[in-house]
């Protein structure tokens, strides 16, 4: 299997980056995701806040807008755990943030995905990441924003 240009359509990673992944050890990676637009990654406009905690309730892993641009590997996790991911983000116009929980299993396999999100536009950011939607040329707006996850090797908990 070839290396294919990094960034290439619906995901952000390579067959290598797989095979590196599965020798890894790890139980899964994490992207965030902000939208809609273009890259997926637009974060003009969007205030967005991650944090995934282990079992214990200890902090894995926190990131803001724009500070994942790739997939993440969660580390210090191996297939089985449980981690809770939490999605804080509002529109910088708004300053209320939408707030959403989930408990993941991480299965080691990134055949297994798991997307959740808030704002009014998450449907498009996870239709546009998951392929499933045309990525346009709109920026996130007041009415129209998104931002989330992409768990990669987990499944819901």
């Amino acid at each position: 299997m070839g290396r294919r240009k990094p960034g290439t359509y619906p995901y952000d990673y390579t067959p290598g980056d797989d095979r590196r992944f599965v020798d890894s050890g790890v139980g899964g990676t994490l992207r965030v995701l902000h939208g809609p637009g273009r890259g997926m990654g637009m974060t003009e406009g969007v205030v967005c806040r991650v944090e995934v905690l282990d079992g214990d309730g200890a902090l894995l892993d926190e990131a803001e807008a724009g500070t994942l641009g790739k997939e993440h590997r969660l580390r210090g996790t191996v297939p089985g755990d449980r981690v809770e991911v939490t999605v804080s983000a509002h529109h910088e116009s708004d300053a209320e943030s939408e707030l959403t929980t989930r408990t993941v299993v991480l299965t080691g396999d990134l055949a297994d995905v798991v997307r959740f999100g808030v704002g009014p536009g998450w449907d498009q950011v996870a239709g546009a990441d998951a392929g499933e939607l045309p990525r346009g040329p709109a920026s996130p707006t007041p009415q129209l924003w998104g931002a989330g996850v992409r768990l990669r090797g987990a499944r819901p908990g």
